[in-house]
Parts: C-alpha cells; structure tokens; sequence
C-alpha cells in the first residue's frame, strides 16, 4: 500500500485527508489520534462499509498472502477468519469488526481487536486466582489442579524457581473441601535445618535451651487444611523420615514430649531440586519421594509457555498502571518483541517484577524496549545505543555468564551440580568462572 501524500506531521490533526494506491486509488478522511514518524494513527471517520472494502481488504489480502498470523506468527494454512492459535481475528473485510476497531481507544487496537484475548485473561484470572496462561502447558496445568483439588492425597509440584508453585498450591488448596480451613507455608530452604523440626513439630516449654513456653508446630496448626512445604528438597535427611511417618499415619509428638498427636493435614510440597536424582545421590528418601510423588504437577518455565510472556505483560501493565494511578496504555511492538524473545531465568517472578518496574519508572504511553531494562541485562557492556543487540560474540558470552550464574546459585557453589546443569565438564566450568569472574560460594 503506498500513500500517495504523507505531510501528516504538519497537517490539521482534525482533518486528515489521506490517499492510498492499491489496486486503486482511495482518498479517506480522518482525525490525527497520535503522530510519530512512521508510526501516524489516524482514525477514519469514513463510514465502516467503506473502510472494510479498502484498507480492511488490503491488510486481510496480506495476512492471506504472507500465512502467517502477525501477532503470534503462527502458520496459516487456510484463510481463516481466526488464528487457530491466539485467536485474534485475521479477516478485516466486514464492517462489524471495523465498527469494534472504531470503538477502542489507541493504544488498545492490537490488544482488543475483538475481546477474546481480554476475556481469556479475565476468565482465567477468575478460574486460576492469579495464574495466568493460554498456553498448551498451562492448561494442562489447570486441568491437573481441577482433578487433584477434590482428594487428600499428597501432592509434588516441580518447576523452576519463580514458576509459580506456591500460587498452584494455593489454587489446589481454594479448590479443595478444605478452603475454609489454614493453609499454612513452611520454607524448607528459609529455616535453619536445627530449628525446621521444631517449626514444623512444636515443643514443649524447656524442651531445649530457649524454649521458655510451649508453642504448637505448623502441622498442628494446619489441623484441618493444608501445609506446603517448599523445597523440600532441602529438607534435612534425618527430618524427612518423620515426614513420611506423618504421611503414613498422620501423628506425629512435639519436641520435649512422648504425647502423640494427631492431625488431620493434607501436604503439598515443591521443589526446583531434580528428587529423582537427589534419591540416587542418597541425598532424599526414596520412600518419602515414592509417597510424595503420587501426584505430580510440573510447571513449565516460562520460556516454554508460547505467547505467555506477551499475554501476562500486557496484563500486568494495566494492572499496575491502575494501581498507580498512570495512564499506560500499553506496550511498544519493539518492547513486546523483546519480551517474546527473552529466556527469563527468573521465570513469572522476573516478568512481574520487570513490568512493575517499568510501569513505576516510565513517563511515556507506551512501555519502550529501553523501560523494561531488559537489554542492558542481555547486553551489560553494550553502547546502550541499541547496536550491540545484534551482536552474537557478545550476546552468547552475556547468556553464557547468566547460565552461569544462575545454575552456581541453584547448586550452592557444588561445581560438580554446576557442571551437571550446564552439561559441560568440571575444567569447562572452571575455565567460564575465571572468564566471568564468578568465584565459589563460600560453605
């Protein structure tokens, strides 16, 4: 489509006349929503008919033409009305779907061409509390949360860190007879292990030095609901045989007493730690794994979930634009781009938190490429001037140092589990500490 007179930055913003070459030559009028070079909005104030049958037949012919879906890029194999995939609407020819364009502020084009990808969100939102996803993996997330909810059974949520296993758990819980009872979090990870027995167990007044009154454990006081233990594969070793006890009959005593109590508790656990692995490194039980594992849910990382990372950004962006009290009213294509493409390492937990920030530090209407940050962190030495984003020397050694980073964090400075993670050899993770400067973490 060419347009055949383009003055736009200094004509009248009300009275825009605009003419296009395609097969013919079509002169439309409109008004100047929003002007930046090469990127004018203009709103026709031709009727919808007229608009249907010119621009709207032109950009469906390309869609068509091209076979691809332009927003999620999926592969079109006939001229459907919708993706099959994201569902946005592909076929611009009826003056219906010219009538919605025509209703939505700018800034919402894109994002409400007919509701669907809102109402996915919002039903989502009402289904899965505050797990969102439309992607393959996470329904079939969702449908596992909806079988598992109704039973007693223990169940293992593996995942990443940041993947969302306490939000499942809670999902799990709120859907459970137990919803109107505690559901009550202990971080295996967070405790020191000398005191994880006495949170989890209780004890009783002098039961050891400090304990100067009695005090009642997590499991007694999620009598009735539901205890998440995260990390558990942190638990120490000689810990996790009492766990398994409770499992099995549901009594456990509080340190300092021969009194057996009972409680009526369902456990859920989760871990980023591969437990099969850990049991053949005598590091877990594997009877307590057994028991655990009845029922597993595996959150996929983020960077596997297809259009997620789009969908959730552009819905935090409203949410905390909201919240205070800016008006964003959206992302820029460059910045959406850029979330697509990246591999978040800190999965949903990093998205939320590189929105939020975004959100809070920027000025503009659109959330740019430069207010998510996220290429500084991809690309830490760079210019800043956008010239190193292509450059692959720099880009590999940056993911290079990242991976790096991020496995020594996850194994605790074990070069071994580090080596593991990586798939590479001892010396090669030597070789890239001293490259990057990434030393052992101290025991």
């Amino acid at each position: 489509m060419k347009i055949k007179n383009h003055p736009l930055d200094t004509c009248d913003n009300d009275n825009v006349e605009i003419t296009f070459e395609t097969d013919s030559v079509v002169s439309l009028r409109g008004r100047m929503l929003n002007y930046r070079p090469g990127h004018s909005v203009v709103l026709f104030k031709e009727s919808p008919e007229t608009l249907a049958s010119t621009i709207g037949r032109y950009i469906t012919k390309k869609i068509y033409e091209g076979k691809r879906c332009p927003y999620c890029k999926e592969r079109l194999f006939d001229e459907e009305k919708s993706c099959p995939k994201c569902n946005m609407y592909l076929d611009f020819t009826s003056p219906d779907i010219i009538k919605i364009l025509k209703d939505f502020k700018i800034g919402k084009v894109i994002e409400r061409l007919t509701g669907t990808e809102k109402e996915k969100i919002e039903r989502g939102l009402e289904e899965n509390k505050e797990m969102i996803g439309t992607s393959e993996a996470m329904k079939k997330v969702f449908q596992l949360i909806r079988k598992f909810a109704p039973t007693d059974y223990p169940v293992l949520i593996i995942g990443e860190t940041g993947t969302g296993k306490e939000l499942t758990a809670r999902a799990i819980h709120e859907r459970s007879n137990r919803a109107d009872k505690p559901f009550v979090v202990v971080n295996c990870a967070a405790i020191p292990h000398d005191l994880l027995e006495a949170e989890l167990f209780g004890y009783e007044k002098g039961a050891f030095t400090g304990a100067d009154k009695k005090r009642i454990g997590k499991i007694e006081y999620a009598n009735g609901g539901t205890l998440f233990l995260d990390e558990i594969g942190d638990m120490p070793y000689d810990l996790q045989s009492k766990i398994l006890r409770f499992l099995q009959e549901y009594t456990f005593e509080r340190i300092g007493s021969n009194e057996t109590k009972t409680a009526d508790v369902r456990i859920i656990a989760a871990t980023n730690v591969d437990l099969d692995q850990a049991v053949k490194e005598g590091k877990f039980r594997r009877d307590l794994y057994y028991r655990l594992s009845v029922l597993t849910i595996k959150l996929p990382p983020l960077r596997d979930r297809g259009e997620d990372p789009v969908i959730m950004a552009k819905y935090f962006v409203e949410r905390y634009s909201k919240e205070l009290g800016k008006n964003i009213k959206g992302l820029t294509a460059d910045a959406l781009e850029v979330i697509r493409d990246h591999p978040w390492p800190g999965n949903v937990r990093e998205l939320i938190n590189t929105i939020r920030k975004a959100v809070v530090l920027t000025d503009k209407e659109f959330i740019d490429v430069e207010d998510l940050d996220l290429k500084v962190k991809c690309n830490p030495q760079g210019s800043g001037n956008g010239e190193d984003i292509l450059n692959l020397k720099r880009n590999i050694e940056d993911l290079e140092r990242r991976l790096l980073k991020e496995a020594f964090i996850l194994a605790k400075g074990n070069i071994s589990k580090v080596a593991k993670m990586l798939g590479i050899s001892r010396p090669k993770v030597y070789k890239l500490m001293e490259k990057h400067g990434i030393g052992e973490i101290p025991e």
